[in-house]
């Protein structure tokens, strides 16, 4: 993947499918900017392998698009995807996010699973309403405390928290400016049901070794369908709960 582009895109549009935050965080993303070419700057605040920022590339054809994340790998690999597919106004920068310092300057903050792994949220937050326009937009999504964390630890191991819930989120949104706070929970019944059919046991199996790695293929490709109809279920659905936020905070 690091060195083939084709492979790269291919990796991107099989996470499209297979994560159904991607699908919640796209129709958001497409709902508060349904006029693409009103989109001039955009921020993925913790980018990742980068599939954000190629989605947001890709629809928002106006956009200068910065992806910034501490992982300096992750950086190196998708700018030199950036050269290689000579894709235009998009680069990544390594940065601590809480150390940025951004003024007025973004139309769209994405922050994708980044707020439960920094101890002064609070902080990040407040440099997120800094960063973003007036009429702009921030969208995050991060984990609630609804999730069962003693069975997942090699997925939580990293997280300061174990998650949220809605007030205290919506408090420190608050605190930190936002005046407007929208908030639909994500990984509902169905949804949570598909990621522990699917992805976690898929990552538990894939531990060990090249025989548990084959046999993880195999599982997910068999099952697939009806984690995939598990998905479907969950986003539309209008869950009352859920292991998952998606909050959009206007600037």
């Amino acid at each position: 993947m690091r060195n083939s582009v084709l492979i790269r895109k291919f990796f991107y549009r099989i996470t499209g499918v297979i994560f159904l935050r991607e699908w919640y965080i796209k129709r958001t993303v497409l709902t508060i900017f349904p006029d693409k070419n009103s989109v001039k700057d955009i921020l993925d605040a913790g980018s990742g392998f980068g599939q954000y920022c190629y989605y947001c590339r890709r629809k928002f054809p106006q956009a200068d698009i910065l992806g910034v994340d501490i992982n300096n790998d992750y950086i190196d690999d998708c700018n030199r995807f950036v050269q290689k597919a000579n894709i235009e106004n998009m680069q990544f920068q390594k940065k601590d996010l809480t150390e940025v310092n951004y003024n007025n300057r973004f139309d769209l903050i994405l922050s994708v699973d980044v707020l439960e792994h920094i101890k002064n949220d609070t902080r990040l937050l407040s440099i997120f309403k800094k960063a973003v326009k007036p009429e702009g937009f921030v969208v995050i999504s991060t984990p609630t405390v609804y999730r069962k964390h003693q069975e997942d630890g090699i997925f939580v191991d990293e997280h300061e928290r174990e998650g949220y819930i809605e007030e205290d989120i919506v408090g420190k949104l608050k605190n930190s400016g936002f005046s407007k706070v929208y908030i639909t929970y994500s990984y509902g019944m169905w949804g949570d049901l598909s990621w522990r059919l699917g992805v976690r046991n898929f990552m538990k199996i894939s531990q060990y070794g090249l025989a548990g790695k084959i046999i993880a293929l195999l599982y997910f490709i068999v099952l697939f369908p009806l984690v995939f109809l598990f998905m479907v279920l969950d986003y539309f659905r209008h869950n009352k709960t859920g292991t998952g936020f998606v909050i959009v905070a206007k600037g």
